[in-house]
């Protein structure tokens, strides 16, 4: 795909805007969701680092499969090339999806009661079931364990597992991207539960939880 259009000319970037951007690749990525598509001349412009430099962070980003090419910007001279931002880049921008969520939690619990409440955190260990038990097919014991915590932290969970001697399993989560709704309705965290014993053909047992003070959820695995 080829583009051609006039340079862009952008708006002067303050010092106080460069700090909530935070590092200069995330700065790359803001600028990208704000214009759509930029050259790397363009992007050291308004940053105030050299091309060669903006171009080294472009690089990374595209390995990390947050930036892409989109085509060229034809001017005098030799054509650029033109970057955009990949879906995989919508984490890197703030949601409002916990307030959203626990907003319609509520609203279920007002209309039905406890027993919605369950309905619906079923149903969310049904899906999530549908979604991750096809990738852990054919996997057993420690590569069924590790395939797990591999899914999670594409769920944003920062979890991690560590092998027992006796042939049980720890698995940890630092982070709880439900933890919003989760400190309200722990019916959703009873079912996660069930949802590892589930994808691990395995017995868990919760040893400690984010909701009641511990560093991380953290859950005992035993294999039959």
């Amino acid at each position: 795909m080829t583009a051609i259009s006039p340079p862009i000319r952008l708006a002067p970037v303050s010092q106080t805007e460069r700090k909530e951007h935070g590092t200069t690749r995330q700065s790359i990525l803001h600028l990208l969701r704000r214009y759509g598509q930029l050259t790397a001349s363009e992007l050291s412009e308004y940053l105030h680092i050299g091309a060669v430099g903006v171009r080294q962070h472009l690089t990374l980003l595209e390995r990390d499969g947050l930036v892409e090419i989109t085509g060229l910007r034809r001017s005098i001279g030799r054509p650029s090339y033109l970057y955009t931002l990949t879906p995989d880049a919508e984490q890197h921008f703030p949601k409002t999806y916990d307030s959203l969520a626990l907003s319609t939690i509520n609203f279920v619990s007002d209309k039905i009661g406890v027993r919605g409440i369950i309905e619906l955190s079923e149903r969310w260990r049904i899906e999530q079931y549908n979604l991750l038990a096809p990738q852990l097919h054919n996997r057993v014991g420690a590569a069924r364990v590790q395939c797990l915590v591999e899914l999670l932290n594409q769920q944003g969970y920062m979890a991690e597992y560590e092998a027992h001697p006796n042939g049980s399993y720890t698995l940890s989560k630092y982070n709880c991207p439900i933890d919003c709704v989760a400190r309200q309705y722990p019916q959703l965290c009873q079912q996660e539960i069930v949802l590892y014993e589930q994808l691990l053909h395995a017995t868990v047992q919760r040893e400690a939880s984010l909701m009641q003070g511990s560093c991380c959820c953290r859950y005992r695995i035993t294999f039959a």
